[in-house]
């Protein structure tokens, strides 16, 4: 399968469909995001530093958690860690703790509870995020195992020096489970026992959500124990943090 990572281009500047996927995720973050900001009677203003923050933030986090768990590639090349534009290595988890600092940094500026904001937040997140993995499969990164079933891709980009066998197209996977996880975000969100529970759903959902595709990415080469990938290790103890926490504050209401 020919991928279509530049969509055309603009004279000699090329229009690649990964920036764009992730444009168009962000403008669709940005309007559920609205909406459910002032049905909750938070500001405009106070979304627009929230995004400022959570963006900027999280592609910080997003980048130096990434380098951190690949630093035997990165301790002779530190300029590298910085260009983010030549690998795109960014780590999930890295995002979501820098994300979560510039949002709780944001609502101490505005006296505004943090998980109030943050239950705001999560449904758009994951809408978003949508766009994102799309995008990954538009660019071929992130792509699966070999596959014989009927639905294996062959993943073909020169400039990322990939080609593939036919497989398993586990962007498409992620993407399909996060617009479940969206679905049920916003109906569990009209019911949330307490503040803050619609983040920790977010949390738990995609934490599932990403150890269960971790078992068809062919990215995912980091085994440790029990071969187990670094992404399902920090998966599968934020899943186990986030449920304690849950059913903690379940039980005190």
């Amino acid at each position: 399968m020919l991928l279509h990572p530049i969509l055309c281009r603009l004279g000699p500047i090329p229009i690649r469909s990964y920036g764009v996927m992730v444009a168009l995720g962000v403008i669709a973050g940005l309007w559920w995001a609205r909406g459910e900001f002032r049905r909750r009677k938070f500001s405009d203003d106070l979304l627009s530093d929230v995004a400022l923050a959570a963006i900027a933030l999280g592609v910080v986090g997003a980048r130096l958690l990434y380098v951190a768990l690949n630093w035997s590639v990165y301790r002779t090349n530190l300029p590298a860690i910085a260009m983010i534009w030549a690998d795109g290595g960014l780590s999930f988890h890295g995002a979501v703790l820098g994300g979560a600092m510039g949002v709780w940094w944001v609502c101490r500026r505005y006296g505004v509870a943090f998980a109030k904001v943050a239950d705001a937040l999560a449904p758009s997140l994951t809408l978003g995020h949508i766009f994102g993995r799309i995008g990954c499969f538009l660019n071929g990164c992130c792509y699966g195992v070999p596959t014989t079933l009927p639905i294996g891709v062959t993943f073909h980009n020169p400039v990322l020096g990939i080609d593939t066998l036919p497989s398993h197209p586990a962007q498409l996977y992620e993407a399909a489970g996060l617009a479940l996880l969206f679905a049920w975000l916003v109906r569990y969100r009209t019911r949330a026992p307490y503040e803050g529970a619609v983040f920790a759903m977010w949390l738990m959902g995609y934490s599932l959500l990403r150890f269960l595709v971790e078992f068809v990415r062919a990215g995912a080469t980091a085994k440790v124990v029990n071969g187990l990938t670094e992404a399902q290790w920090l998966s599968l103890m934020l899943f186990c943090l986030t449920l304690s926490y849950h059913r903690w504050r379940v039980q005190s209401e």
